[in-house]
């Protein structure tokens, strides 16, 4: 009997893991879009054409140019890490007002949360580190480099301390015969947060190509910042549990290969206004 049990357990880490890498690379791209087309919009704004592309944003004018002015390049630059943010302040402000709710609406959030507070604090301490991007709006603003240090210090502390509340999400609503067995959290944190981050991460970056760059390893590794709190927070007092469902798992890991295909051809093409 025990032993059947541990089989289903099993199992069950399986299907959550393959539901939680789909919302992995789904939620990537909406992130994505979102802060990309955000950038794309201020840019035209400012009458600097730009095109999105797999992992940047490629501008026609040159930043020698008159065109960016100082709130151009501020405005612009600063539109990915304020997008971002706003969109992971939505998808738990969405998930907290949403009365009926259940696993997947859960991992969609959580996912959402994450990739879009790391295109956001951890696009700032990738920037400050790679000298690039939103380092010209701090020189702009006559920001020291001990400062950009306090600001990766910050961004560090304000991403763990979002990984803990996540992880807490999280482990709230787990099912709970995840969680009853020995060493059960570290299994049920590997498979939800680990496993489809690499997994994840690794078909990010083999789809970037020629165009993968040191920053994309630089960013996908400021995800684990968020993620190691799931190893060390307490598990909180039991709230709804939503069990994993193992039907689900086909038709999500379907909808993932799709939206990642569908992307990969946009944005390995342009998109520009």
């Amino acid at each position: 009997m025990e032993q059947s049990s541990g089989k289903k357990t099993k199992t069950k880490l399986v299907h959550l893991s393959l539901q939680s890498l789909a919302f992995f690379l789904i939620t990537y791209y909406v992130s994505y879009f979102i802060s990309g087309l955000s950038v794309l919009y201020i840019a035209y704004d400012f009458d600097i054409p730009a095109t999105l592309y797999k992992n940047s944003v490629q501008y026609a004018v040159d930043e020698t140019s008159k065109v960016w002015t100082s709130d151009a390049t501020t405005s612009i630059l600063m539109a990915t890490p304020v997008s971002s943010f706003v969109v992971s302040i939505v998808s738990i402000f969405i998930f907290m007002v949403i009365r009926r709710k259940g696993a997947l609406f859960l991992y969609a959030c959580i996912w959402l949360f994450l990739q879009a507070f790391n295109m956001s604090f951890g696009l700032i301490s990738e920037n400050i580190i790679t000298q690039t991007g939103l380092v010209r709006v701090a020189n702009q603003m006559g920001i020291k480099t001990a400062m950009m240090m306090i600001t990766i210090g910050i961004s560090v502390f304000l991403m763990i301390k979002s990984g803990v509340f996540i992880s807490k999400l999280f482990y709230a609503h787990c099912d709970t015969e995840l969680l009853s067995r020995r060493s059960g959290k570290t299994a049920t944190s590997l498979a939800f947060f680990f496993v489809p981050w690499f997994a994840g991460s690794l078909t990010i970056l083999l789809l970037a190509g020629e165009d993968l760059d040191i920053k994309d390893f630089i960013l996908s590794g400021f995800m684990m910042v968020l993620l190691l709190p799931a190893l060390f927070v307490r598990k909180p007092e039991n709230h709804q549990r939503f069990p994993v469902t193992f039907t689900s798992t086909l038709p999500l890991m379907i909808l993932a290969s799709i939206a990642t295909l569908i992307s990969y051809y946009l944005l390995h093409k342009g998109i520009s206004f």
